[in-house]
């Protein structure tokens, strides 16, 4: 519950390539009303020279709060990108300091790297701040940077320095992911695994500059951890399993020698740390008191991996009195319905172009109800000024609908029934109607719905578990390998 007078500290959902497309904004807004959604990263010279912007920024009312981010290195393009952003109505903007693919951080020389190349970071960032009029501008960044010629700027003292520039440039808040970033010598995915996670910095940076608003990520599980770690464990007791055994083994050591011992305040967690007893010696522990302006946490990949956990963000994280949705089938439903209205049925009509990306074009439709195929849910209706010598068999056969949207469309909800019974078959289901070229024109909402009709009605409408009641086994974890403690090439 949030305490008077006291500002909510919010759950984000991390921009992930590949990830956080308008599809999956859309479910995250059917699952949640108030988490603060991401876009993917668009890169500032696409937003100068495509043709297709609307491609790129798909945006709707409906979405906000939602951030935009963008990569780039260059202050005039980056600053032409944050004024088209906020013109289309994005909540505010985000600059990529984060990313460590060879693409972004080696070929592009943007993303992470840019913690190397300080002064490339500061003039974007001014840019970029002295461009907008009413969002704010925000930095994603990690704790540090380790290069492929083996150069480390991994100290407090190098974050410091870094962030306190970004500041007197104009930019106030800043998402940091809690690992340092090694160019080179790791994939993004191991990027996200094996740097120890370092949150004690974060705290640090948190205090250092008490007048800028900071939001932690990386390794943050679900939703009852992100919010320990935003609002405190307020009892030095309440600590992971693992830091508990480790103080609960040195007492019994020091009362077998007669020695007393204050362990809330002999035990100090930094990096590599032995109390949390993580495989590469991070730190994950929650601080007695978190600092008033760590305003949030991000969460990403148990996003995609069991999105059903996130159906409680509005009771548990927002004190909401109720969710939007009390089970999986109300959460299909409604996207359903939103895929009906975002790639509308293209299996009657006659128009040559191809639904692929969004939007989609509007054409006319000939019937008012389902084809011969999918009027099993949407009913036979009337023809409307329809050609006798056209015909639905003859549409039917010719793919409007590329298979790429119905891909899209299928990902967001595959998770859904994680760890539960039928829920592999669930996944199955999707992934072998979404190879059925004889139903795609039918369109990704008709063929969610037949999917939908292979499951049990028991576990459609089986409710929400609360994130209080929620087993180790339903909250995906990510950890890093046994073999890289003290590496992290």
């Amino acid at each position: 519950m949030v305490v008077p007078g006291k500002k909510q500290k919010d759950l984000h959902i991390a921009p992930m390539l590949d990830v956080s497309t308008p599809e999956f904004l859309n479910l995250f807004r059917i699952l949640s009303k108030r988490a603060v959604l991401w876009t993917e990263m668009v890169v500032d010279e696409t937003i100068m020279h495509t043709q297709h912007l609307d491609h790129h920024l798909a945006y709707s009312p409906e979405l906000s709060p939602i951030v935009c981010q963008i990569g780039g290195r260059d202050a005039e393009s980056c600053s032409y990108a944050t004024k088209v952003v906020e013109r289309y109505g994005y909540d505010e903007v985000n600059l990529n300091i984060d990313c460590p693919s060879s693409r972004v951080s080696g070929e592009r020389k943007f993303g992470a790297i840019l913690m190397k190349d300080c002064i490339a970071a500061y003039s974007t960032v001014e840019g970029m701040c002295s461009s907008v009029e009413n969002v704010p501008v925000s930095v994603k960044c990690r704790v540090g940077i380790e290069l492929e010629d083996g150069e480390i700027l991994d100290t407090f003292e190098h974050l410091v320095g870094f962030i306190g520039k970004l500041i007197e440039k104009g930019c106030k808040k800043f998402f940091i992911h809690a690992r340092k970033c090694v160019i080179g010598g790791l994939t993004p995915a191991q990027n996200r695994i094996v740097p120890p996670l370092n949150y004690p910095r974060v705290f640090d940076l948190c205090n250092h500059f008490p007048d800028c608003e900071f939001i932690i990520n990386g390794g943050i599980s679900g939703l009852a951890a992100g919010k320990l770690l935003c609002e405190g464990s307020g009892d030095p007791t309440v600590m992971p399993t693992s830091v508990v055994n480790e103080i609960m083994l040195r007492k019994e050591i020091d009362e077998s020698m007669e020695l007393t011992t204050d362990y809330t305040t002999k035990l100090v967690h930094s990096v590599p740390c032995d109390i949390c007893n993580q495989t590469n010696g991070g730190c994950i522990a929650a601080p007695i008191r978190s600092p008033d302006n760590l305003n949030g946490c991000m969460i990403g990949r148990a996003c995609m991996e069991n999105p059903a956990m996130f159906a409680d963000v509005d009771r548990f994280w927002y004190s909401e009195e109720t969710n939007p949705c009390e089970n999986r089938r109300e959460v299909l439903e409604k996207y359903c319905l939103y895929l009906e209205q975002i790639y509308p049925r293209r299996c009657c009509d006659d128009d040559e172009r191809k639904t692929g990306r969004l939007p989609a074009p509007e054409v006319k439709m000939y019937t008012t109800g389902g084809c011969s195929i999918c009027k099993e849910f949407y009913g036979e209706g009337e023809q409307i000024g329809m050609n006798e010598s056209l015909n639905t068999a003859r549409f039917v056969q010719k793919e409007k609908i590329a298979s790429g949207a119905i891909g899209r469309s299928l990902k967001p909800i595959r998770g859904l029934f994680f760890r539960l019974r039928k829920g592999k078959q669930f996944r199955l289901e999707c992934d072998r109607l979404n190879k059925d070229a004889t139903i795609r024109n039918c369109g990704p909402g008709y063929i969610l719905r037949k999917v939908m009709h292979t499951m049990p009605d028991e576990l459609l409408d089986q409710p929400f578990v609360k994130t209080e009641d929620l087993t180790e086994e339903e909250v995906p974890v990510h950890v890093a390998p046994v073999n890289c403690r003290g590496s992290c090439r």
